[in-house]
Order: structure tokens, then sequence, then C-alpha cells
């Protein structure tokens, strides 16, 4: 999950695997499988920069286990 900020400041946590789209109008739109969509403070960039980093947290490449 990644946490964003509504616009009026409130924190909202969103499943990555069920953001549909986004859209930068300016604020941030993030639109979910279910239809809903949620405006946020957080940047588009700023987004796809925390979903890189869970899925990068998820997934072992090679030798990297932790044992």
């Amino acid at each position: 999950m990644i946490k964003v900020t509504r616009l009026n400041g409130e924190e909202l946590y969103l499943s990555i695997f069920q953001i549909e789209s986004m859209e930068s109008i300016p604020e941030t739109k993030i639109k979910m499988m279910n239809g809903y969509y949620f405006l946020v403070k957080d940047s588009a960039d700023s987004v796809l920069e925390q979903i890189k980093a869970f899925v990068q947290s998820c997934v072992v490449y090679g030798d990297q286990r932790n044992v």
C-alpha cells in the first residue's frame, strides 16, 4: 500500500493493485479499478516512486535473500 494525502490533509492508504490510472489536473487524480477516484496533494511522480519502492521491497533479485 502507498500513503497519499487528500486535499483536505487527510492521509489515505491505497492498494497499488487497485489503481487504474493517474492524471495531473494540477492536483493528482487517482482513479481506482472500482470507478472511485481520489484527488491528492502528492504529485504523480511521487506516487510512482512509492509504487516502485513497494514493488522493489516485494521482489527478490538474484542472491539478495534475507536469510
